[in-house]
Order: structure tokens, then sequence, then C-alpha cells
């Protein structure tokens, strides 16, 4: 059974949004890019379910 645990959930979140911040700056830095409109809240909904499906493929149940 899939459970949904916040501590996990938000440890992976935070982690998330952390490498996209990275990545966001060194796009901006090396290859002069400018954030556009939805490069912040697209960024906080990839990193709320990238961080569920983290979450649920590391405690699925596993096979026999």
């Amino acid at each position: 059974m899939f459970y949904f645990d916040k501590k996990i959930f938000f440890k992976y979140f935070f982690l998330i949004l952390a490498l996209l911040a990275i990545v966001f700056n060194i796009a901006m830095i090396f290859f002069d890019y400018e954030l556009m409109q939805f490069d912040i809240p697209g960024s906080i909904i990839t990193s709320a379910l990238l961080a569920n499906l983290i979450m649920l493929l590391r405690n699925a149940p596993k096979e026999s």
C-alpha cells in the first residue's frame, strides 16, 4: 500500500527546488537565459510532482 509521508515529501521537494534554482542560475550566467513569467510557478509544480513520484517509487512494495 502506498502512503504519503510529509517529511520525506518535503525533503525531496526542497532538494528538487534547490537543484532547479542552480540549473536556472547556470543557464542565466553562461547562456544569457532570462526567466520567463511561468518559470518559477512551473518549477514549484514540477518539484511537487517529482517529489511525489520519487517518494512513491522509493516506498513501492517489493515484488516477491
